[in-house]
């Protein structure tokens, strides 16, 4: 349960569309020069190191679905399996690129971003993300993100098969007694066993400390002396361990949502499970205090109402891949997710009061966010890449005996989801050394670096940026009032300035500065409002943002529409937003 992959916030994601959407139609639907001359597949390059020279890079239109649709380029690099040994066999590292717009005076460098995890595919992210980023780091950087090695393109690792992955989530997953745990301690074996007997090459070269070294080779490979880098999430963790290996080849590193830069296994989930636990009463007070909350005015007890029905008899739901069952268990699992981001606070509310007529779809397309289950029935391999980052980097392990005191005290601090979090603490016994462990956060000899904490942030929890920052010497905290993983692209224009102004002009903010929160737009009145103010605020007139989003949610219906947004649907969402979009434009946008 311990995943912290951020997504852009799902409604950001639904508006970056729409623009999109109004860009294509007014500009006549044309394809930029650049790309229609580009024709070839791209070549792997050949690998070096920092020393070495840089490898170039074949840039070519991207080919998937989600990176083709958002107009990005793409690329491959050969890297070293083992990067201790630079002409030793090599893996194939997926790149995605969209270019600057500003002038060739104008441009910096190239931005490289990594969405976190572990085993969140940074060409997903791009593709999601790369509309909702300010002109203002779009004329001065390419944006570009990778896929880690094991992961999405990159030579994927694979554990388990989907069969096993849903056995596992169908499974206890808050075990609390002596059965229940042996089957779970199964469970991890037999998830153990599938990581290294597939993936034999990489079992041991999956270490934070390895994807540093691949990502000073794309630094080189972009073509930048120094490094930019924007990394959410666990992706900090990729950042603190570059700035520890490589402090000398960084210009600006911006680290927002930290996790622990050096937590004990049980630490690390008792602090993650107190997030989550302290973010969800925030959801139950803003609830109650808002009449258009459907489960106000007492949240707390519609959702312990909605727990014990569902342990008394699950939910089953028919899919287009067969009928599922929502167990009290995913539904903790899936209100977790639901805390990851206020703008999905409103339609999980909807959700919940509804859990026997409708909702419980929706609160699956949650869990489905986060462990990677497609409307398919199949899985990326993101929950596989992240047992296998998790366990390489893991330095302290405990014994049944000791995991069991440390549950129990996590399930005591957190009532809701303890269980979820406390489980698992030998996961990773007996795992394989990894070649080269990931050495402690450091930052001597780099330049300064911003680390962005958000107060209630669940997965991430705010301490850890205090930590990290720490940690990380001549580092500058910037603090965000507000709820939610992450701050940057969704914490509003004080966090979106301090970011702009350090990246462009090297410019930290005060020490001390603390960032209000933000609304995302219509409380708890549902998608169709937040969607609205983001759209007008992004500059299209009220009359048209709001024809847009309701010619959508009419074609669909509000509860489809509300689980196409939660669950990312871009492919889906992009092509409702073109028919919106073009009905609006030749109807007058009424």
């Amino acid at each position: 349960m311990t995943r912290t992959l951020p997504a852009p916030p799902a409604t950001r994601m639904v508006a970056a569309c729409l623009l999109a959407a109004v860009a294509l139609i007014t500009s006549g639907c044309t394809q930029r020069s650049d790309e229609a001359r580009m024709e070839s597949d791209p070549r792997p390059a050949t690998s070096g190191g920092s020393a070495a020279p840089a490898p170039s890079l074949d840039w070519a239109p991207c080919r998937g679905k989600l990176t083709s649709q958002a107009g990005l380029q793409c690329a491959t690099l050969a890297v070293p399996i083992d990067p201790s040994t630079p002409d030793g066999p090599t893996l194939d590292l997926a790149l995605a690129r969209k270019k600057s717009t500003g002038s060739a005076d104008e441009r910096i460098g190239s931005l490289v971003m990594n969405p976190g995890g572990p085993g969140g595919s940074g060409l997903e992210f791009l593709a999601n993300a790369s509309m909702a980023f300010p002109s203002s780091l779009t004329d001065r950087f390419d944006l570009v993100s990778f896929d880690p090695r094991g992961v999405g393109e990159s030579d994927p690792v694979r554990c388990l098969d989907d069969d096993q992955k849903d056995e596992q989530l169908e499974g206890d997953l808050s075990p609390d007694d002596d059965t229940e745990r042996a089957h779970s301690e199964a469970q991890q074996a037999e998830l153990r066993k599938g990581c290294e007997t597939r993936n034999p090459d990489l079992v041991t070269h999956m270490s934070t400390a390895d994807v540093a070294a691949d990502m000073d080779r794309i630094r080189a490979a972009v073509g930048d002396e120094k490094l930019n880098y924007l990394g959410y999430s666990y992706g900090t963790a990729i950042g603190a361990t570059y700035a520890a290996k490589f402090p000398g080849n960084i210009r600006a590193m911006v680290l927002d949502g930290s996790v622990s830069p050096s937590a004990s296994v049980a630490d690390q989930a008792m602090v993650q499970a107190t997030g989550f636990e302290r973010t969800l009463g925030n959801f139950v007070t803003t609830c109650d205090a808002d009449k258009s909350c459907a489960l106000a005015p007492d949240t707390a007890a519609a959702i312990e109402s909605t727990r014990r029905s569902l342990e008394e008899k699950p939910v089953e739901v028919k899919t287009g891949a067969g009928t599922r069952t929502l167990t009290s268990d995913l539904f903790d699992y899936g209100l977790a997710t639901a805390l990851y981001d206020t703008s999905t606070w409103g339609p999980t509310a909807k959700a919940i009061k509804n859990i026997r007529s409708g909702g419980a779809k929706t609160i699956l397309a949650l869990v489905d966010r986060q462990t990677g289950r497609q409307a398919d029935g199949s899985y990326d391999n993101s929950s596989d890449a992240q047992t296998m980052v998790n366990c390489a980097d893991q330095n302290d392990h405990l014994t049944e005996e000791q995991a069991r005191v440390e549950e129990e005290k996590i399930r005591a601090a957190a009532p809701t989801f303890g269980g979820l979090l406390g489980a698992g603490l030998t996961g990773c016994n007996d795992w394989p050394a990894p070649a080269e462990p990931t050495p402690a956060p450091s930052a001597v000899g780099a330049p300064p670096i911003l680390v962005i904490g958000t107060v209630g942030d669940p997965a991430t929890p705010y301490e850890w940026a205090q930590e990290m920052s720490a940690a990380l010497t001549g580092s500058v905290l910037l603090t965000y009032e507000g709820d939610g993983h992450t701050a940057f692209l969704r914490g509003g224009p004080c966090i979106e300035d301090a970011v702009v102004d350090y990246l462009v002009d090297l410019t930290l903010p005060a020490v001390g500065t603390r960032c209000p929160a933000q609304s995302t737009g219509g409380g708890f009145g549902g998608t169709r409002d937040m969607l609205v103010e983001q759209l007008t605020g992004s500059g299209i007139p009220k009359e048209m943002a709001t024809c847009m989003v309701d010619g959508m949610i009419e074609k669909v219906g509000e509860a489809e529409f509300d689980d196409m947004v939660l669950n990312n649907d871009v492919d889906g969402i992009t092509k409702l937003a073109q028919a919106a979009a073009l009905g609006c434009a030749t109807s007058g946008g009424g």
